[in-house]
């Protein structure tokens, strides 16, 4: 795994972005939340418009719309987790995070003025941390906030080896020297730690080693040095300490801020304001896929068409459907009706288009095949 972030120095050249948009259930009738195992009978073309969410913004087939499953990373503590320089970069263009993860970020095609407002806003995103109540503080549980204002100075050689002795590189692989996990499942393996040493700031990493649930629900990486709040050993704030001095060393800047980029769009940029973040945020339903958003998922009806074989002109082939998909273009009545972002592009592969053309050419059946192109744009013509 060594997936190397690919740094912008001029926002202002990007065009879009690809935002993950994780997917809620959508094995056609859109009626579950994520299944725990891949069900061997559901089309390819099914699964993937499930794992991609989908169902954040469109209604799927006939069924009526329904809340999506929302499973890309909580944005609630983004301001104090994520670096803007990285978020700037990775907003321009985005790379996967995360090898088990089977959704991806779409990319919006941003301009360097988007970039920098949606920055600014989900800079602003600091909620804090749970506290322990009072009877597990009489216990002697402690909260995150408590330990991180009195985590030491960390040495970054005794944070390699204290990697070495964890066996980390089992599920991240070994990043001084390059190289993968060896014999780890898909669903094992862990992030590129040279992109997470660029990705998060110090609170950001240590706040993953004191309780990795409480910053990703349902992760399988353990908590090494804190149980429920409680100290694991007397020594766990230095050895955890000196591993994120390792991993911060990883990102090549050590622990300095270092966020030129972004203070620079900034100058580039002065329209583009936190308010005008959240307004973007808004428009292109990034609560319909991430928590903490500080805004509202939209109705499935009032953000894009209902997607099935129903809503596609008579003249649109197999093919030029799979090449919509696989390289999707604006609707810009669309997009000022409905008063909604951009399509997105997923990444998919030429293959996996074709795929989920064929399922949604299935799912509602020729006899519905009644409307031109202009049907797709009013929902009430669509019922």
């Amino acid at each position: 795994m060594s997936a190397e972030i690919i740094l912008c120095p001029d926002w202002g050249d990007i065009r879009m972005i690809r935002l993950i948009v994780s997917v809620g259930l959508v094995s056609f009738l859109l009626a579950f939340s994520v299944p725990s195992s891949a069900d061997p009978d559901e089309p390819p073309g099914a699964r993937l418009v499930r794992e991609n969410n989908c169902a954040a913004c469109h209604q799927i087939g006939m069924a009526p719309p329904r809340a999506p499953f929302r499973n890309g990373p909580s944005l609630g503590r983004a301001g104090s987790r994520i670096r803007p320089d990285w978020l700037g970069d990775y907003l321009s263009r985005p790379v996967k995070l995360r090898p088990s993860d089977a959704a991806r970020m779409p990319d919006f095609r941003l301009s360097g003025w988007e970039v920098t407002a949606l920055t600014a806003y989900f800079s602003t995103r600091r909620s804090g941390w749970p506290t322990p109540a009072a009877a597990e503080k009489a216990e002697g549980f402690v909260g995150f906030e408590a330990v991180f204002s009195k985590l030491p100075r960390g040495d970054a050689q005794r944070g390699r080896e204290r990697f070495e002795q964890l066996e980390c590189f089992k599920c991240h692989g070994d990043p001084d020297r390059g190289t993968s996990p060896v014999d780890a499942k898909l669903s094992e393996i862990g992030p590129d730690l040279r992109l997470m040493a660029r990705k998060l700031t110090r609170r950001g990493m240590a706040a993953i080693l004191f309780n990795p649930a409480q910053v990703f629900p349902g992760t399988k990486m353990p908590s090494y040095f804190f149980d429920s709040g409680e100290a694991m050993d007397e020594d766990s704030p230095q050895q955890m300490a000196d591993l994120i001095a390792y991993l911060k060393r990883l990102g090549g800047e050590g622990e300095r801020p270092g966020d030129v980029r972004f203070l620079s769009a900034r100058r580039r940029f002065p329209d583009a304001t936190a308010e005008w973040g959240r307004r973007i945020a808004g428009q292109l339903n990034c609560a319909g896929c991430h928590e903490g958003t500080g805004i509202a998922p939209r109705h499935q009806s009032e953000v894009a068409v209902p997607l099935g074989y129903r809503n596609l002109p008579r003249f649109w082939s197999l093919e030029r459907l799979a090449a919509w998909i696989w390289r999707p273009s604006n609707v810009p009545m669309h997009e000022r009706m409905m008063r909604m972002g951009r399509m997105p592009t997923f990444g998919f592969t030429s293959d996996e288009a074709r795929q989920i053309a064929s399922w949604l050419l299935s799912i509602d059946g020729e006899r519905r095949r009644r409307m031109g192109g202009m049907g797709m744009m009013g929902r009430g013509m669509m019922r």
